[in-house]
């Protein structure tokens, strides 16, 4: 029998043949209806789940046609009507000729069918499938002419510079933009943990492997031990328990065994060759032998060398605190009293300073207040006295101003403004997420700054 074209009558009611499939009460607007039962093409036999009391009459055929005996088919290949197609939108089913089944598959992420009846794969770029239909052992023989298809096809729009933030000549005209591309840099990272039990005073534990990023011991809950209860070699990739050894975190709260150890290597180096199936080549090999599944591979941005720095040191005679003025140049007149940046400059540190902008605004000829355009007065100071407000993130100063760089005649109103740029290089993060419904209740990802101190 040919799918989809099977139309009876039988006790009143007219049955319609959909994909194996048979339905009643079509809806004229809808074109909707009641599913009661199946259609078994290769044996020509209807069966009803559901249907009306009353004598069992012979159903009148209306419509039926056959196909030639023998014509079936184990596999196809055929390009949809438009690429790229969105990744797992693509979804297949066709009929079985042994036992009329319906058979399903939805291609995943990467493209590939890989099902107890379906096997093989999508490139999403071209719009190009094949697919062979089998048990793993033996074919599995469909009708050809059921055999159906939907999928998403992507279509590229116009972007808008002013939603999204950047000119969009930038973006390729898809607006993806690729995370590894030959030459660049990328980061091999894998995790391992060593079961210990309870550690004890004085304990040295060798670990499998040596050069770790970081080391780590957590309780069974995952809390981490204090930091200043072992001691770390990640050169040798050893731990040492201290002695005496309290086994609490950092608020001192205790914690329970058994406890673990996890150790992070990491290994930097340059690709050279992306492939569009995701295989990545680099130029050196691994040091350690990771495993596949636990390892993360991290595209990275390169900065090159960075420090702190101090700009634009400038005084002002009179600042609105009405309407502060953080611009990067002086308005009206400077200030008779100056402070003495050659022999006594800005001093700043590359673990506290920040990008910032700071104003230093006289209460009387000697106290001051100092503020941050963002942080707002963060303290007070004095020109009696070192001037280093702290940051609470690092636990060193922002910046330090010394005694001996004050001048003598400053007045109340009177102003100083210079900005501090940090060691860390802004980022700009822009995420896309397609419209659609939501398919995931979690979605995160993780950026971490790497460097190292000369």
């Amino acid at each position: 029998m040919l799918p989809g074209s099977v139309v009876f009558e039988w006790n009143g009611e007219t049955y319609y043949d959909r994909d194996g499939s048979l339905y009643k009460n079509l809806s004229t607007e809808t074109n909707a209806g009641v599913q009661v039962g199946r259609v078994d093409y290769s044996g020509g036999m209807a069966t009803l789940a559901s249907y009306p009391d009353g004598t069992v009459n012979t159903a009148t055929i209306q419509a039926a046609a056959t196909i030639g005996v023998g014509f079936k088919i184990d596999a196809v290949a055929f390009r949809t009507p438009g690429a790229p197609i969105r990744q797992g939108s693509l979804q297949l089913t066709a009929v079985r000729v042994d036992n009329g089944d319906i058979i399903t598959a939805t291609a995943d992420f990467n493209g590939e069918f890989d099902t107890a009846e379906v096997v093989g794969s999508i490139d999403v770029t071209t719009g190009w499938c094949e697919i062979q239909f089998t048990d793993g052992t033996d074919p599995i023989y469909v009708i050809p002419q059921s055999v159906r298809y939907n999928c998403v096809v992507e279509t590229s729009l116009p972007l808008d510079a002013e939603l999204i933030g950047l000119d969009p000549v930038r973006l390729p005209p898809d607006g993806k933009v690729p995370i590894y591309r030959a030459g660049d840099i990328v980061v091999i990272t894998h995790t391992d943990s060593t079961d210990i039990g309870t550690p004890y005073a004085g304990l040295i534990v060798a670990l499998d492997r040596d050069h770790q990023a970081e080391i780590v011991v957590e309780d069974s809950a995952g809390a981490l031990l204090a930091s200043d209860q072992y001691t770390v070699d990640r050169e040798a990739g050893t731990v040492t328990f201290a002695d005496p050894l309290s086994l609490i975190d950092a608020e001192s709260n205790p914690l329970s065994a058994p406890y673990t150890i996890k150790d992070r290597v990491e290994h930097m180096s340059v690709l050279s060759d992306v492939q569009i199936n995701g295989d990545l080549s680099i130029i050196s090999p691994v040091p350690w032998d990771l495993p596949a599944s636990e390892t993360s591979v991290s595209s990275a941005v390169v900065y090159g060398d960075l420090q702190a720095r101090v700009k634009n040191f400038f005084s002002q005679k009179v600042w609105d605190n009405g309407d502060p003025n953080w611009t990067d140049y002086r308005e009206g007149d400077q200030t008779t009293a100056q402070y003495n940046t050659i022999n006594y400059p800005v001093e700043v540190t590359n673990k506290g300073a920040i990008y910032g902008k700071w104003a230093i605004i006289f209460t009387s000829s000697t106290a001051f207040q100092i503020v941050e355009e963002k942080l707002g007065i963060i303290a007070t100071g004095s020109t009696t006295t070192d001037t280093a407000p702290i940051n609470p993130e690092a636990g060193v100063p922002y910046f330090t101003l010394k005694a001996d760089g004050w001048g003598s005649g400053w007045a109340t109103g009177n102003a100083i403004r210079f900005n501090t740029d940090g060691c860390l290089a802004p980022v700009w993060i822009c995420r896309t997420v397609l419209s659609g419904q939501g398919t995931e209740t979690n979605d995160d990802f993780t950026l971490q700054i790497r460097g190292d101190a000369d």
